[in-house]
């Protein structure tokens, strides 16, 4: 491998064979100098430059290592969105519609002998309730998972899902208008699934205000609460995964939660549109 010196600027450059001195530094630098410097003052300034050159190739590889650590992160995290869509798909398709065709049998059952035995209609009600309870669940359940408007409608659609289904008034303030990376945008959904549901069961609120918008190449997500505050980031698991989910693609999160001030939650992340 042919090893040359750079200046400053990147360029290569020959070592000078002009009468001027050259120390060279463990053969990855030089110093140019007049022959008749002090030998001690080469020494010292050599010392500093080694001294630094070790200094920037420790600053390079921890660099780099903590660009791997974060590139594993988002792969941690996508990887876990995609599961997180195959389950959903999976119930959906798969138990969710065996239930709602079990139901439809009991129906049919009911109608055409439950008039003749009320102790029957009464068992067969009864059951066509559970199985309903049970699919109104399991699309709860589904919808925990990564709801399918997500998906499909994009952040947007998903959260003006999200706020008809809160047992709170939820005014959803603003929400782009065209779709983010998939990522990006579950990362945004569940900061708001995060905020919404421990404004609903914590913060003893009476509203909830979310708004979603992208600036200067960032998604801003910010959810607003007027209930008792003294939330903490670290008080749980939820904000905590969320704070970890928002990082792993290089955002942040952070909560604003003065006691009986209502609570913040903002979060931040880098998007391409």
């Amino acid at each position: 491998m042919r090893r040359v010196y750079v200046d400053e600027a990147g360029r290569v450059v020959d070592l000078p064979e002009d009468g001027r001195a050259v120390t060279r530094l463990a053969d990855v630098a030089a110093i140019v100098h007049d022959p008749e410097l002090d030998p001690d003052l080469v020494e010292s300034a050599g010392a500093a430059a080694r001294l630094a050159l070790h200094n920037a190739r420790l600053q390079a590889d921890v660099r780099a290592q903590l660009d791997k650590v974060e590139e594993s992160r988002r792969r941690i995290v996508t990887a876990g969105d995609e599961q997180r869509q195959k389950i959903e798909r999976d119930l959906h398709d798969g138990a969710q519609q065996r239930l709602v065709a079990l139901a439809l049998e009991l129906r049919i059952a009911q109608r055409q002998l439950g008039q003749s035995d009320p102790e029957l209609e009464r068992v067969l009600s009864q059951a066509v309730g559970e199985l309903q309870v049970a699919v109104e669940e399991l699309r709860e359940l589904a919808r925990g998972v990564h709801p399918a408007v997500l998906t499909e409608e994009g952040l947007a659609g998903a959260l003006e899902s999200l706020a008809s289904r809160t047992p709170l008034p939820v005014h959803i303030a603003s929400a782009p208008e065209g779709r983010l990376p998939g990522e990006i945008e579950a990362a945004a959904y569940f900061v708001a699934c995060e905020a919404i549901a421990n404004a609903v069961k914590h913060a003893q609120a009476t509203e909830i205000r979310v708004c979603a918008e992208g600036r200067n190449g960032r998604l801003f997500i910010e959810v607003e609460d007027d209930g008792v505050g003294g939330a903490r980031e670290n008080g749980g698991s939820g904000l905590r995964g969320l704070v970890d989910r928002v990082e792993a693609h290089g955002g942040t999160l952070h909560v604003e939660s003065e006691p009986g001030r209502g609570t913040r939650v903002i979060g931040e992340l880098p998007c391409a549109s």
